[in-house]
């Protein structure tokens, strides 16, 4: 009885170990590029998984990024 409570033992210790290092693993990949990337100022695709700046639309038009003018045209 006494050898199969240590092999019981060991059965559990080392699921532990391998939830463990799961747990590590998923925190090491995903979560800590996740809080680095937002701490930046960045934004964080979960999809890619990368860490993306973000973009002015008004560099993609080429307006200005100033209001338009509310003024009505004189008729």
């Amino acid at each position: 009885m006494l050898r199969l409570l240590t092999r019981v033992q060991i059965a559990y210790v080392g699921l532990f170990v391998a939830v463990c290092a799961g747990v590590f693993a998923y925190q090491a990949l995903y979560i800590w590029p996740m809080q680095k990337c937002e701490a930046n100022g960045g934004w964080w695709s979960t999809k890619y998984r990368e860490c993306a700046t973000p973009i002015p639309i008004w560099r993609f038009t080429g307006r200005s990024s100033s209001p338009p003018s509310a003024t009505p045209k004189p008729s």
